[in-house]
Formats: structure tokens, C-alpha cells, sequence
């Protein structure tokens, strides 16, 4: 009964994910197609609208560095600086009435109303279009003239917040130039122009915006002139946040938090001035219209779900019920009973079902017989014919060399090989298993090395770094000795000079891994015939005895050729237990 209402549920599930998945596709594909065309309409029609708001600030801000370029380089303007002082109140209102006549033939031809201040060497050179001459400009020591001097071409955008004296405007932004005398070059004083924030809202009125949208006015250096919401920023650098982010690109878009609102930013580089224009849009503005897709979608699918809940019901309910049986009889396989049989009922696919059922039981147990314990035996079969393949290839090395010293009459060579010998061929052939401790291969290695050593002399020096916590470690017999057999012959034996053979073993990310490094001839340079071939067998075996996540790897490191085993870590008593 269990099994049934276990097939019942997911065949269930199966109808209800056939019925709403096309839903979620639909849902999905309208919300993408839905945001790519408000995205791309809302780039276009931003870019367009910030595009043509840096053109009139930069037309109005060029208009007001014009009247500065026209003021600094006037004859009359010149003369009247040029003066030492005056002998009496005529001459003073003569100039007086020279500059203002000068100043207000601009501001007409221009159409402009801005405060104009002419500001000279002496006390006596002041002058303004407003009925005041504001304080801040009569000391020439102060900022604005400093850094003026210092700006590119005696010109500059000083930014500041105060109000106008007698209109109560916000002035935002001074525009200066150094009047220097164009015969002699000296410095002969200044003209300032003060810019009200009323003409970036005017500007900003013509501006398409989504609600809840701001637009900055920065300098080049990210600090704020004016902004369309809020007016007691002025001065202050942007966003720390976002500052880098404006001022590397001349135009761009990114996402941002400002004043707590997630908003996506519009960057535009003004072309004459480099000002910076800065939108920001509330995502939750440019999100109203996704939305209303999105709950639309999400009702249309809870009503279709719960339709679709109950007609999944009732069609599970009925198909389950014949294939209950089968379940059953299938559970009864699982736990090694093959003596059943399905009852075959009807004409459709749970009859063929059915007869697959029975086929599959009258062949299971031949396939068990047949295929794989053939298999598993083929497995053992391979895996004791690759541990094979390097007893014989040692042996006949070693014999080789034990010829050639019985030729040359080293007795004691030949003790020494053979004595060797017969204790690795004693460890290989014994009956202990295929599993040792790590102390034991390291043992039967050294036995190996001072068989080469003999035969070899000062060829080579051996260093071997293997920790003692390690030496009882369980692992597959004879890996260690055929990497250092083919790094003597394939590289140190092939080199000129002396040369270095480190073993070293250690623990990395839960792994037992063994170096076996030497500094011959190096990867493809070897000579000999069957380079790799030691390698490839041990790999083999560990792939076949640990699985394909383990094995060994061969790689070029600072002038040494290294093969690397990754092994499991098996302590000795888990292995018995195995």
C-alpha cells in the first residue's frame, strides 16, 4: 500500500509539473521580453533626456564664460583697472558709468540676468551690476582668487551655496577669469559671475522624469553644484560609494543605493564644460509595470493550479491502482526474491510493462551468473596482471646489472645486489595481501635504491621526507618503487653529473599523496625506450583498486620532474575490517 500511494503521489506531481511549467515558461518569457523592452525604452528615452539637458547647461554655462573671455580683454575694462586711484568722485563715477554701460550691453545682448563683480588691484577698483558689492569677492587673498590663478587659462567654476542679498536667490556656482593686461601680461584683477540655481531649474523643468527621480550637476571632481530635489548639497563630493564609478566613464549606467532608494544611475559627460550630469531612477518606478505583469501571471496560475490540483488527483488515483501489484513484486526483487510473477491484465502500456517485469526477473539471474561475476573476476584478473608487469621488468634490470658486476669481478656488489633482491622479491611474492603500511613499501623502495645505488655509485643522492605518522598508513603494494625506477632511468641515469632523488609524503585536503622527484633530463628527453610506462601501471592499479578520483600525475616543477599519487587515507584497522 505503501508503494502505491508512494507511485500515486509522484505521478501526481508529474501532472501537476506537466500543467504549470508551461505557465512559469509563459510567466518567465513575458517578464524577460517585458523587461528588455522597458530597459531599452527607458535607456533611450534617458539618455535622450540627459543628452539634451547637458547641451543647455553647456550652452548657458559657455554663454557665461564668453561674457568673462569679452569683460577681461576689453580696452575700456583695462584702462579703468589700470588706475592707480582717483582725484575726485567724477572720475570714479565716469568709470562707474564706463563698466556698467559695458556690463549691461552684455547682459542685454544675451538676454541674461546674472550679477556681474569687476574686482581690481586696489580698493578703489570695485564694481557690480547689483546695488551691492558682495563681501565675499573684496578680499583678494581669498579662495576663489587662489584657486583661480591657479586654473587652466585663469578660468574657473568655483562652487558655492549662498544667497543674494537682495533678490533671496540661491547662488550655486561663480564663474571667474583672471583679467591680466594683454600688452604686458600682469595680473590687473578679476571677473566674477554669479550663477543661480534657478537656471538648472529651469533647465531641470524641461526634463522627462520617472517619479521619485533626482538629477545632479557635479564637476569634474564629483563635487555637487545643484540638484533637482535637494538644495543643501552643494559643495559636497557624490556618493563615496559611487564617486569612482562616475567619474571613470564619460557615459554609463550602474546600479546604486541612494538616500536608501535601490535606483539605477545615468552618467553624462557635458562636451565643452566635462561637468557631469548624474540621473538616478528608483527601481521601484521602473519596476510599477514588470509588477502588474508578474501578479496577473501569478493569479492566472494559482487558479489554473488549483484546477489542475484536482484533475491531477482523480487521473492519479485511478492509474495507480493497477501498477500497485507491480510495485509490490519489484519491492520483493529488491530484497533478493525472484521467485514472482505479474499477472498480466488488459491491452496498454501496463501490460507491456508487465511482460518486461517478468522478462527482466527470468533474466536476472542468469545475468547475475553470466555477467557479472565474469566482470568482477575480469577486474581481479587485470588488476593482479598489472601488479605483475612490475616484478618482471625490475627483475631483469637487476639481474642485468648483477651480470655485469660478476663480469667485473664485484664480489661484493653482487652480495650486496643479490641480498637485496631477495628481500624485495620476498616482499613481493608474499602472502600478506596487496595492502601494506606505508613503512613496509618505503622499506622495500630502499631495498630497491640500494640495488641502483650499487649498480649506479655517486650517480645520485636519495632524500626521503616521508613523516613517521605516516608510515602506518595502509596502501596498495609496490607503488612507490616503479615511479623511482623510472625517474633513475628515464632521467637521472640519462643525465651528466650528479643528481637529486627526493620521496617525500604528506596529507593535503584529506588526500595521502607521495612525491617521487628528480632533477635527470626532464619530461620527453629521455632516450629510453617505454618512457611512462612504470607510471601508467601504477596509475592503473590505483584507479582499479581506489576508483577513477585517485591515481598518479606527472608534471615539470622548478627544474625536477615530479609524479604525484593521490591516494585515501586508510588506516590500518579500517583496512582490516575490509
Amino acid at each position: 500500500m505503501r508503494t502505491g500511494r508512494s507511485f500515486r503521489i509522484k505521478l501526481f506531481k508529474a501532472f501537476l509539473f506537466t500543467a504549470i511549467v508551461p505557465l512559469l515558461s509563459m510567466a518567465f518569457f513575458a517578464y524577460y521580453n517585458t523587461s528588455s523592452l522597458i530597459k531599452t525604452k527607458l535607456n533611450t528615452s534617458v539618455v535622450d533626456n540627459i543628452n539634451v539637458l547637458g547641451r543647455s547647461i553647456d550652452s548657458s554655462l559657455g554663454s557665461f564664460k564668453n561674457m568673462c573671455d569679452y569683460i577681461a580683454i576689453n580696452p575700456d575694462i583695462q584702462q579703468v583697472l589700470k588706475r592707480g586711484g582717483y582725484n575726485s568722485y567724477e572720475e570714479k563715477f565716469q568709470d562707474v558709468q564706463k563698466v556698467y554701460k559695458i556690463t549691461n550691453n552684455i547682459l542685454a545682448t544675451q538676454q541674461m540676468d546674472v550679477p556681474i563683480f569687476i574686482v581690481g588691484n586696489n580698493l578703489y577698483s570695485r564694481f557690480s551690476t547689483t546695488d551691492y558689492f558682495s563681501p565675499i569677492y573684496s578680499d583678494l587673498n581669498g579662495d576663489i582668487f587662489k584657486q583661480t590663478d591657479h586654473a587652466e587659462n585663469g578660468q574657473l567654476m568655483y562652487i558655492q551655496r549662498r544667497v543674494d542679498g537682495k533678490y533671496r536667490k540661491d547662488i550655486v556656482m561663480s564663474i571667474t577669469k583672471r583679467i591680466n593686461d594683454v600688452e604686458k601680461g600682469d595680473k590687473l584683477g578679476y571677473v566674477i559671475i554669479d550663477v543661480y540655481d534657478d537656471y538648472f531649474n529651469n533647465i531641470f523643468k524641461n526634463a522627462t522624469l520617472y517619479k521619485g527621480s533626482n538629477i545632479y550637476v557635479l564637476n569634474k571632481k564629483g563635487t555637487v553644484i545643484t540638484d533637482l530635489n535637494y538644495k543643501n548639497r552643494t559643495g559636497f563630493s557624490f556618493d563615496k560609494d559611487y564617486i569612482k564609478e562616475v567619474l571613470d566613464k564619460e557615459d554609463s549606467s550602474f546600479y546604486c543605493t541612494i538616500d536608501g532608494k535601490k535606483s539605477i544611475a545615468y552618467v553624462h559627460t557635458l562636451e565643452n564644460t566635462k561637468l557631469k550630469l548624474v540621473e538616478t531612477i528608483p527601481l521601484s518606478s521602473i519596476n510599477s509595470d514588470k509588477n502588474l505583469i508578474i501578479n496577473t501571471f501569478l493569479l492566472v496560475l494559482l487558479l489554473t493550479g488549483i484546477a489542475v490540483t484536482v484533475v491531477s488527483y482523480f487521473l492519479s488515483k485511478s492509474i495507480s491502482k493497477p501498477v500497485n501489484k507491480l510495485s509490490q513484486l519489484m519491492h520483493k526483487v529488491e530484497n533478493g526474491d525472484l521467485n514472482v510473477n505479474f499477472d498480466i491484465e488488459g491491452h496498454d502500456e501496463i501490460e507491456a510493462l508487465g511482460r518486461s517485469f517478468n522478462k527482466m526477473v527470468r533474466e536476472l539471474e542468469r545475468l547475475i551468473d553470466e555477467v557479472y561475476v565474469k566482470q568482477y573476476l575480469l577486474k581481479e584478473a587485470e588488476f593482479k596482471a598489472l601488479k605483475a608487469q612490475v616484478n618482471p621488468h625490475f627483475l631483469y634490470n637487476t639481474l642485468e646489472s648483477i651480470k655485469w658486476m660478476a663480469k667485473l669481478k664485484d664480489d661484493e656488489g653482487v652480495v650486496s645486489m643479490v641480498t637485496s633482491l631477495g628481500k624485495f622479491l620476498r616482499y613481493s611474492i608474499s602472502s600478506k595481501g596487496d595492502m601494506v603500511t606505508v613503512g613496509e613499501d618505503l622499506e622495500q623502495t630502499l631495498n630497491y635504491l640500494n640495488i641502483q645505488k650499487t649498480r649506479y655509485k655517486d650517480k645520485f643522492q636519495v632524500t626521503v621526507e616521508v613523516p613517521e605518522e605516516l608510515k602506518g598508513k595502509r596502501i596498495l603494494k609496490l607503488l612507490l618503487q616503479p615511479l623511482v625506477e623510472n625517474a633513475i632511468v628515464h632521467g637521472l641515469e640519462q643525465k651528466r653529473g650528479k643528481g637529486q632523488l627526493i620521496i617525500k609524503g604528506y596529507v593535503i585536503e584529506n588526500l595521502l599523496c607521495f612525491d617521487v622527484k628528480d632533477d635527470g633530463v626532464g619530461l620527453g628527453q629521455s632516450s629510453s625506450k617505454g618512457e611512462g610506462v612504470g607510471i601508467e601501471n601504477v596509475d592503473n592499479r590505483i584507479k582499479l583498486h581506489y576508483g577513477d578520483s585517485f591515481g598518479v600525475e606527472l608534471r615539470a616543477e622548478e627544474g625536477y620532474t615530479c609524479a604525484r599519487i593521490y591516494l585515501p587515507i586508510v588506516e590500518e584497522e579500517e583496512e582490516n575490517l575490509d
